[in-house]
């Protein structure tokens, strides 16, 4: 047996968009798990599935096991980003989500709604824009106008599995929280 290097993804930051939405789609699959284990290992690792084909399946079912793990865990640390670097530019999150445009409303609404793992770099393309100008001492900004853009979108294809996921649970916990305190408001009114 031919000896490789692989390199095993041990956390959010080691994986992109682009390999999160491939492995989904193919645990998705009809394919069988022993398929699925060398594909996914070949998407995360970086490796060509020709060459993984002349490493023990032992080895492969070993980096796989590793990779599921991971993917399991460890979202629940993930804290959002306000700004990000996307090919040397910054990039950041929408400033006061409260003066968002409509179009930027229906477009994240309708994403969401659509398949929201499909989605992640279009959503990410809604949520952070280039920066204009720099961050004031008070952390006030500016971001470019919405104007949506499939090469926009693409390049968020390359942006690392933190990013999506601290802003998605940023949201999560904060849709908890607010019904919480509804709830609770409503109870003391009774």
């Amino acid at each position: 047996m031919k000896k490789i290097k692989i390199n095993v993804p041990t956390k959010w930051e080691d994986i992109t968009i682009k390999q999160y939405n491939d492995f989904i789609k193919l645990f998705d699959s009809k394919k069988s798990d022993r398929i699925k284990s060398l594909e996914g290992v070949s998407i995360f690792c970086k490796v060509p599935v020709k060459t993984l084909k002349k490493v023990f399946m032992k080895d492969i079912e070993k980096a796989y096991s590793l990779i599921v793990k991971m993917t399991n865990t460890g979202r629940e640390k993930i804290e959002m980003k306000k700004h990000i670097e996307v090919e040397g530019k910054t990039y950041s999150l929408i400033p006061n989500m409260s003066e968002m445009s409509t179009g930027e409303f229906i477009d994240l609404e309708h994403y969401c709604d659509e398949n929201l793992n499909n989605n992640l770099h279009k959503l990410m393309s809604i949520l952070y824009r280039p920066l204009i100008g720099k961050v004031d001492r008070f952390g006030r900004y500016e971001i470019e106008p919405y104007d949506p853009d499939e090469e926009k979108d693409e390049k968020m294809l390359d942006l690392t599995m933190d990013i999506p996921f601290g802003v998605l649970d940023f949201f999560f916990r904060l849709e908890t929280k607010l019904l919480a305190d509804s709830n609770n408001y409503l109870e003391k009114l009774k």
